[in-house]
């Protein structure tokens, strides 16, 4: 809005506007008189521009993002630690114990059934990665504890809603009001709570009075136990445990209105492709900037649509022959095809495995 009005542009009208006979050449009396204050107010201009820039949602990042977001009702979404099964031999350990392995440290904790489970101690996806059977380390000495060893994940870590993601929630909000609990409302309240990424909702699913919210978690994965729990427990509590709300109106949804959240089905999908590879290049590089293509592909698509998603040869195609390590590629195939897979609305595309053949 003020891009216009640079110290240069301020300068030459002040300049342009002196009085006749006025020596306005620079290191002039006048010349020397009004560059510094031309300078701050070339400051105050930029400095207006930026404060206009964070005032709207399409401009606006970080923490006045985060205010333009609460004038509609939607908060950023947490980063969150992942939380892993453990197996003990020995004496259980108190809660609050802290374990470590390779730099990661880990709070016991355990649900009310009486499970044990270790919390990573920072919040993010960089704890998602321990493989089951990896040793967890004691912090302190604990008597009577023989070994502790990870068991499977229980809840993938997350990190801190992006500015993108919280600017795409808004839109959203404002775009489909989300009121007297419409199927926009039921969207709205699956993804304000923490560790969901995307909420499908399919009214009537079950009949009248039924609704379902397929849920993916914040990776564009389908979502642990956990955080299915927290739905339902938030939208529409299910009491007596058959697998649907009750419909008493004691969650965000409307009395009488029976609301079911369930973690999408993981669609596994293995490629495999010749290749020729540039110089210095191996089939380790091929492999592993593959599979960062296709995950961030398949997490787009899972965050992003919710129809049918279509994973297409021709768009993991273009990828790989982008990649720095590639000079060309043939026999692309998908689950051992050549065609397209098409997946259901309840299914994400989950990578499985990368097959390269080096010619």
């Amino acid at each position: 809005m003020f891009e216009a009005y640079t110290y240069e542009k301020l300068l030459e009208d002040v300049l342009d506007n002196a009085p006749d006979g006025i020596d306005i050449r620079q290191g002039s009396i006048f010349f020397d008189s009004i560059a510094g204050t031309l300078l701050k107010i070339a400051k105050l201009y930029t400095d207006l521009d930026l404060m206009f820039s964070l005032v709207f949602i399409d401009t606006a990042a970080g923490e006045f993002l985060d205010k333009k977001a609460f004038e509609y009702g939607v908060e950023r979404l947490p980063a969150t630690g992942c939380r892993y099964y453990v197996d003990f031999k020995g004496v259980n350990p108190d809660e609050g114990e802290r374990f470590f392995t390779d730099g990661l440290y880990f709070t016991l904790k355990k649900t009310g059934d009486d499970i044990y489970y270790l919390e990573a101690e920072e919040a993010g996806i960089g704890g998602n990665y321990v493989y089951n059977g990896t040793k967890a380390i004691p912090v302190n000495n604990i008597h009577g504890l023989v070994s502790a060893v990870f068991g499977d994940i229980m809840e993938l870590g997350t990190d801190e809603e992006t500015d993108e993601s919280l600017r795409k929630r808004i839109r959203e909000k404002i775009a489909g009001p989300a009121e007297n609990g419409n199927k926009q409302h039921y969207k709205t309240w699956c993804e304000s709570v923490e560790g969901v990424g995307r909420a499908k909702i399919v009214p009537l699913w079950n009949g009248p009075n039924t609704v379902k919210g397929i849920i993916i978690n914040s990776l564009g994965l389908p979502a642990d136990d956990s955080v299915i729990k927290r739905v339902q427990e938030y939208v529409d509590p299910d009491n007596d445990g058959d697998g649907e709300g009750d419909g008493l109106g004691e969650g965000a949804a409307n009395l009488g209105a029976h609301f079911t959240a369930v973690s999408a089905e993981s669609f596994d999908i293995n490629i495999s492709f010749n290749v020729v590879l540039t110089s210095g290049a191996n089939s380790e590089n091929v492999k592993t900037q593959t599979e960062e293509a296709v995950i961030g592909y398949f997490k787009k698509f899972a965050l992003e649509y919710d129809d049918n998603i279509i994973v297409r040869v021709s768009f993991i195609g273009a990828m790989i022959s982008g990649l720095p390590s590639v000079l060309d590629y043939s026999g692309l195939m998908l689950n051992g095809g050549e065609g397209n897979i098409e997946l259901t609305r309840e299914q994400v595309p989950v990578l499985s495995g990368v097959s390269v053949n080096v010619l």
